[in-house]
């Protein structure tokens, strides 16, 4: 006798969960500032933005099979900001670091590269990361930027962000009402009570892309400006410390998750980006920490978000507009939390003391110099001080 196997609708699982759309967004307080700003101050194509972000998210979580963040570079940002840089500087850029990251990748340079980054050093990159993200967090929780709401009723920033914490800290331990989602809907819902009759004469059009041309002059004046700094941070923590938080936190499914792996995929994405004058763009420890937090674990986060990046780029007139309905508070608390989030890595070695010391060194020196680079090279002289022939076995991550 048969009996026919139960199909309830208990046992139906749906194709996307809501901790997938929750984990989708949790790197969006570092993606979307950054990529706002290079578009209105630096004058970056937002559909070439938002294409390269869009297919990178695509195929990183085609490739890694994890869940896999996608940032533009911080240093190259951070300096052309400051600079008021071209597009096409911008671009020189990016196409170098992709040049440089494939050629290691190729010859397998980036293992002889990577012995250089210790536990403790890899550590302390995490630990400067956390503490920058939280230090811009802040800063633009207390930018002087009010909402306003309904006739006079306004609230300035930290009164925004109070209220986000609280979305956040009620919610946080949630398995039904992932607290990543509800963050960006009462960060959406604001945006949308103050800002949504601005969006009705809006154009909805993508615009039209501009190649890249060559020019050496360009490559030499960004290789010292933009590409040196930015190296050691992309290696120290986009590669190196990438595998490592990605196999912290998925263990044997981050098998793809390698060192040469993240540096081909970072030129990869870097080549093409920069054929259309898109931003240069990276994986980032930070957020692979940040989507894992909100709870992505499965590459249908990468889907999802890259899919939202795309349908931005096709309304590239509008898309800057689109993502200002999010208060800029609101986006604070994100980098916040996954700033602490972060930090927390220094846990394995806190019983350690000299680990603890040269990772502390490196996330000082980072946050005081606004520059990962500095504080690793100050980590490297401090390990080479205090770690004896016989300790250095152990340091390897």
């Amino acid at each position: 006798m048969r009996t026919a196997a139960p199909t309830t609708l208990a046992r139906i699982r749906w194709p996307i969960s809501r901790f997938d759309v929750a984990g989708a967004f949790g790197d969006v307080g570092v993606l979307f500032p950054i990529a706002i700003a290079l578009i209105t101050l630096n004058h970056l194509n937002a559909t070439a933005v938002f294409l390269a972000a869009g297919l990178a998210y695509v195929l990183g979580g085609w490739y890694f099979r994890v869940p896999m963040s996608v940032q533009p570079f911080k240093a190259v940002a951070a300096i052309s900001l400051a600079l008021g840089l071209s597009p096409q500087e911008i671009a020189s850029a990016g196409l170098l670091i992709g040049i440089l990251l494939a050629f290691i990748a190729v010859t397998n340079l980036v293992g002889v590269l990577a012995r250089l980054f210790t536990l403790p050093l890899v550590r302390g990159i995490q630990l400067g990361l956390g503490l920058l993200l939280l230090r811009e967090g802040i800063r633009l929780i207390f930018a002087k930027q009010a909402t306003l709401l309904w006739n006079n009723l306004s609230l300035v920033g930290w009164e925004l962000a109070l209220m986000a914490v609280i979305v956040l800290a009620v919610f946080m331990k949630s398995e039904r009402f992932p607290a990543g989602l509800l963050l960006l809907g009462f960060g959406v819902a604001i945006g949308l009570c103050a800002y949504s009759a601005g969006l009705r004469n809006l154009e909805w059009h993508p615009i039209p892309l501009t190649l890249f041309h060559i020019s050496v002059p360009e490559l030499w004046r960004v290789l010292p400006l933009l590409v040196i700094p930015q190296f050691a941070l992309t290696f120290g923590n986009s590669i190196v410390a990438s595998e490592n938080t990605a196999r912290l936190l998925y263990s044997d499914r981050a098998n793809r998750v390698t060192i040469r792996g993240l540096a081909g995929s970072i030129a990869v994405m870097n080549v093409a980006s920069a054929v259309i004058l898109g931003s240069p763009l990276c994986h980032g420890s930070g957020g692979i920490t940040a989507h894992f937090k909100f709870g992505a674990r499965t590459p249908k986060s990468n889907y999802l978000i890259g899919a939202i990046c795309l349908l931005l780029a096709a309304i590239g007139t509008a898309a800057v507009a689109v993502l200002r309905l999010i208060p800029i508070a609101v986006l604070g608390v994100f980098l916040i939390y996954v700033g602490i989030q972060h930090a927390l890595y220094l846990r394995d070695i806190v019983r350690r003391l000299p680990f603890l010391l040269i990772a502390a060194s490196v996330g000082v020196v980072a946050l005081l110099t606004t520059n990962l680079m500095w504080g690793f090279l100050v980590g490297l002289v401090l390990q080479a001080i205090i770690a004896f022939p016989t300790l250095r076995a152990s340091l390897r991550i």
